[in-house]
């Protein structure tokens, strides 16, 4: 049985330097509110975007017949994608007439050295520099991208064939796969060391370990529930609302899920402005308006969170509202220990454990937010707090490395295995669009069957971290190509 080992000096510092073409800028164009926002020219006009336009592949503009309000009026027209400003006049397109229906232009960064666009036809062309815009990190944004590729993205190594047998392959993904894990678990431990140095290192009280492993835990689920676009914001929810300043206003009664929604709302700042009346908003802001000033958290606004581009079901109030169940799970009911006493059974099947995981994690009813996606706005359809898929890549990512480190700092070797088991055997049939791009233009060459944990972890990771950063030369893979070939390195369509 293989045991994950930890080599910081391999892979925890994998951030080379990441592939902004323009291709990835134009991602981040068509993604909108959810990437960028209150757009202003350099012209200091403002800018509204109603329509990104049509993407043209051809000669030209990057855009046709989009729909923008700049400076207060409506324009139609094109939209030309740059890196940086001065790529205007590099490429030329002064001269180039098919630019003269040109509306904006849209650049990632400044130039020191620059010209204003301006067209053929000798009309200036207003630039909006994205990088001032942003609504957060170009690293956010990368893997808010990159986790949902194109259909003209391409693998480097697309359409080529290297010269490796199927068990070379299956020899790299298992490397893949531990590299994944491995990062996984040596997060959630970094974190843990960073809670116990908040106490001063005086962890020998059971009680106190405890707690800090129920923090992590907290803040580990509530990450996982933000998705891509709102887990910062739900990570901070949780460090401003630590467990122990949770657990103060707990009664033990049946309004307790209230009184926890109450607070995660007020503090995520959802319930400010809130205009709409029915029995349950008046009373989480009732109990809200009573333990504010004694509470005195620091708060998030509604604008920090992602609602734009998210089905109503993902949207952060209806996370929030299973989140109060989890902390319910983690404070009474015993979340970590179930995890862990069940985990510590002799050869338990992967199945069975699976399952067991799963239950603790399934959403009991709320009567309000099961048919509302926000305050005062009811759903069509009945939501499912947290569904299936959802819990599924929670275990994985999740509970899996947070049993298994728990049972490596406690010696519990039970716990090991079967935490290995379930990674490394358990039959699943996963699917994103990672998986799809990972699996036609790479696998299925192969006969290669993404179906379990580790196959999947391993096709993300390659993905992530090589295939979609061109480190071909590093990649098993890559470096056949190359040997065989050469390789002609491209631009990647994201």
């Amino acid at each position: 049985m293989h045991q994950f080992s930890v080599d910081r000096s391999n892979y925890f510092n994998l951030k080379p330097t990441l592939n902004i073409n323009e291709s990835f800028i134009c991602r981040i164009w068509e993604g909108g509110r959810s990437f960028y926002g209150n757009l202003v020219a350099d012209s200091g006009e403002e800018v509204e975007v109603i329509d990104h336009g049509k993407r043209n592949y051809d000669s030209g503009p990057d855009y046709n017949n989009a729909k923008i309000i700049i400076g207060g009026k409506t324009l139609t027209g094109d939209v030309e994608i740059h890196r940086e400003y001065k790529n205007w006049i590099e490429h030329d397109h002064h001269k180039d007439r098919k630019y003269n229906s040109l509306i904006l232009h849209v650049v990632m960064w400044d130039s020191e050295d620059k010209t204003p666009p301006k067209l053929r036809i000798k009309r200036d062309v207003p630039t909006v520099i994205l990088a001032n815009h942003l609504k957060s990190s170009i690293h956010e944004i990368w893997q808010a991208v990159i986790s949902k590729p194109s259909g003209q993205f391409r693998l480097p190594c697309s359409g080529k064939t290297p010269d490796i047998s199927k068990a070379q392959l299956m020899m790299w993904l298992e490397r893949l796969s531990r590299q994944r894990f491995d990062l996984k678990v040596e997060r959630i431990y970094t974190r843990l060391d960073e809670l116990t140095a908040q106490y001063g290192g005086d962890t020998g009280s059971l009680t106190v370990k405890r707690k800090l492993w129920e923090q992590t835990l907290y803040e580990f689920l509530f990450e996982a529930l933000g998705y891509s676009k709102n887990k910062e914001q739900m990570l901070k929810l949780t460090k401003f609302l630590p467990l122990e300043r949770l657990r103060a206003i707990l009664k033990g009664d049946g309004d307790d899920v209230i009184r926890l929604q109450s607070v995660l709302f007020g503090t995520a700042g959802l319930l400010f402005d809130v205009r709409m009346k029915d029995e349950y908003i008046d009373k989480v802001k009732e109990f809200w308006g009573s333990v504010k000033s004694e509470l005195n958290p620091e708060r998030l606004a509604r604008h920090d969170w992602a609602f734009y581009g998210l089905r109503p079901q993902n949207f952060p109030t209806v996370r929030i509202a299973y989140g109060s169940q989890l902390i319910l799970n983690i404070l009474q009911k015993g979340l970590l220990k179930s995890m862990v006493t069940y985990s510590d059974q002799v050869s338990v099947k992967p199945s069975k454990l699976y399952k067991y995981y799963t239950d603790l994690l399934l959403p009991e009813p709320d009567d309000y937010w099961n048919s509302h996606y926000d305050f005062g706005k009811e759903s069509k359809m009945k939501n499912v707090l947290l569904g299936m898929q959802r819990i599924g890549d929670i275990i994985i990512n999740v509970i899996l490395p947070f049993t298994f480190l728990y049972s490596r700092i406690f010696s519990l070797p039970n716990v090991r295995v079967n935490v290995n088991n379930i990674y490394r055997v358990l039959r699943t049939d996963p699917e994103n669009s990672v998986l799809k791009v990972m699996r036609t233009q790479l696998f299925e060459r192969f006969e290669i069957n993404i179906n379990t944990p580790s196959l999947e972890q391993a096709s993300i990771q390659l993905y992530n971290f090589y295939c979609t950063r061109q480190r071909c030369n590093e990649c098993d893979i890559g470096k056949k190509v190359a040997d065989k070939t050469g390789f002609d390195y491209k631009i990647i369509y994201y």
